[in-house]
């Protein structure tokens, strides 16, 4: 199966998840990402802000700041490429990008070394690490750039084990689905 392929199936898959199941899983799914060591021990967190097909963190950047942490998000700025900004509030965020809400530009960049933990959107994933995004190649070109752990979220109801891996996909650390945290080098093997 390829890539394309997989990911117009997932979308397939989001459209026939009720919303009652999409705002329980996400709420979850924000209860374990708080609960887990690599949330506890991080100061700045880089984390995308989900559209409608992702999952909502909102509520989790809200929470993020309520606890003191520096939060930063994803600010496009070219093909395939992206920066972290760090935002103070809510009232940060503007339509960007793909109408993605996304930092104003006068907010600070936050450099790759000031980021203590990536929270990765996906089109689908699995406990061992493999992501499918959706195809911008975004994050397999930030993530090589931190030295930090990538945290994956994902409903369990898309997880999925055949994921097409390629040489340039970046392996995740931690695979978050309503059912809890796993951490995906231990399940690799690694």
């Amino acid at each position: 199966m390829t890539k394309q392929t997989l990911r117009a199936e997932m979308a397939a898959r989001v459209k026939n998840l009720s919303e009652t199941y999409c705002r329980e899983a996400d709420e979850a799914i924000c209860r374990w990402v708080v609960q887990s060591g690599a949330y506890e021990k991080a100061r700045t967190i880089f984390c995308y802000v989900g559209t409608a097909r992702e999952i909502d963190t909102m509520r989790l950047i809200h929470i993020m700041m309520r606890d003191g942490k520096k939060v930063a998000v994803p600010l496009c700025v070219a093909a395939g490429v992206m920066e972290a900004r760090r935002i103070e509030g809510m009232g940060d965020l503007v339509s960007g990008r793909f109408g993605i809400l996304a930092p104003r530009l006068q907010c600070p960049k936050a450099e790759p070394e000031e980021i203590d933990l990536v929270i990765v959107p996906c089109c689908t994933g699995n406990a061992r690490g493999h992501r499918l995004g959706f195809g911008g190649g975004y994050y397999d070109r930030f993530l090589p750039r931190v030295k930090c752990p990538a945290m994956l979220l994902c409903r369990h109801q898309l997880e999925r084990e055949d994921i097409p891996m390629e040489p340039h996909d970046v392996l995740m650390d931690y695979f978050v689905t309503e059912r809890g945290v796993v951490d995906c080098k231990a399940e690799r093997g690694a």
